[in-house]
């Protein structure tokens, strides 16, 4: 599984009501991902961007976390 599955099938478990879900680097231990917290969000960022998905990576100006959410 791919790190941008493994993303898209945590975020779809833990998402809230407005589709949305937060990213830690103790999220990643979790998911077994070693790459740098960040270094995985560009990475699933580029990779959501090319499938031209309806999800979105944003930091919102944090350091220590980012979310995925769905758009319509």
């Amino acid at each position: 599984m791919s790190i941008t599955e493994k993303i898209l099938a945590d975020h779809e478990a833990r998402k809230d009501s407005a589709g949305v879900a937060w990213f830690t680097l103790e999220d990643m231990r979790r998911l077994g991902i070693p790459e740098a917290l960040f270094t995985v969000m560009q990475d699933v960022q580029h990779d959501l961007r090319s499938r031209h998905s309806n999800h979105v990576v944003e930091s919102e100006g944090c350091l220590d976390r980012w979310s995925l959410q769905e758009t319509k």
